[in-house]
């Protein structure tokens, strides 16, 4: 059965966020931690006989703002070492305590290590759909698809009102300047430049315009106003060509990223097409909350 379009809205801005929320610790996290445990791991330092190995600093390098990240590494390593060492003896103290036994931690533990394993699961079954295999045919499916790469140049002239248009419309079709009148009477920006708006692909202007654009061929004008948000446009057809493809060095980083996405939506999916899901409402999570908080 085909989703209304409300909720396919809101299952593709779901997987959108979860997407967001994920990819970063699935990649930069597992991914290089499984990475790191099929090769050989390097000491950094010991803590009463503990070993902390490069893989865990790489990992905390992963959770830093972007303008350390820019930084040399050597600029704040042992600053991470360091950060490592006070977290596993302050750990130890707090097992020591008995903290570990709290309610409260075990459940904030639990949580983790949920988190890790789901990451780690995820990471595994989307690097079987991640191959450089998969990118180079994605590769070769957006080369072959030349109607995604089309451009068209295309010239307009913006009016306020659609009968001006019409006016304009039959003096272009008796053999008037198409870029004059542009130059004269448009009210858009490229009206100057008599109207001119270079080469652009598709998804580049409002949906009206674009399709009045593209439907055209080279040298004709539309015959009737084209109406959109900005006013009324003539448009003109000057060009059309195919953008040449980008290396599959370029793209290849982006198609990975696709993949990846769409592999993970795909993963959870089928996770949640076989589970059994209940879920309560926001408004009355809320009325709980707010009546539990009264009664305290």
């Amino acid at each position: 059965m085909t989703k209304p379009a409300s909720q396919t809205a809101k299952i593709t801005q779901k997987n959108t966020l979860i997407f967001a929320c994920i990819s970063a610790a699935l990649f930069f996290g597992i991914f290089a931690m499984t990475t790191a445990y099929a090769q050989t791991r390097i000491s950094v330092a010991e803590v009463n006989g503990d070993t902390i190995f490069l893989d865990e600093v790489m990992q905390l390098t992963e959770q830093l703002p972007e303008e350390y990240r820019r930084q040399p590494l050597s600029n704040y390593f042992d600053q991470l070492v360091d950060e490592i060492i006070d977290t596993r003896l302050a750990a130890k103290a707090g097992a020591e305590a008995g903290l570990d036994a709290d309610p409260i931690v075990a459940e904030a533990m639990q949580l983790a290590m949920r988190k890790v394993l789901a990451e780690a699961w995820l990471a595994t079954e989307i690097r079987k759909s991640v191959t450089d295999e998969a990118i180079e045919e994605a590769y070769d499916r957006f080369v072959a698809d030349s109607v995604s790469r089309e451009e068209v140049r295309a010239s307009h002239i913006l009016l306020a009102d659609e009968e001006d248009a019409k006016t304009l419309i039959t003096e272009i079709t008796l053999g008037a300047d198409f870029a004059e009148l542009a130059k004269e009477f448009s009210t858009g920006p490229s009206g100057p430049n008599g109207g001119d708006l270079g080469y652009f692909g598709r998804g580049a202007m409002v949906p009206a315009f674009e399709a009045a654009a593209f439907d055209l061929d080279v040298g004709a004008h539309t015959v009737e106003p084209v109406q959109t948000q900005f006013g009324w446009h003539i448009i003109k057809l000057v060009d059309r060509r195919t953008a040449e493809a980008p290396s599959l060095e370029e793209l290849g980083p982006q198609i990975g990223q696709n993949l990846t996405r769409q592999a993970l939506v795909l993963q959870l999916e089928k996770l949640r097409a076989t589970a059994t899901v209940t879920r309560r409402s926001f408004s009355d999570v809320r009325e709980d909350a707010q009546a539990a908080q009264s009664g305290q």
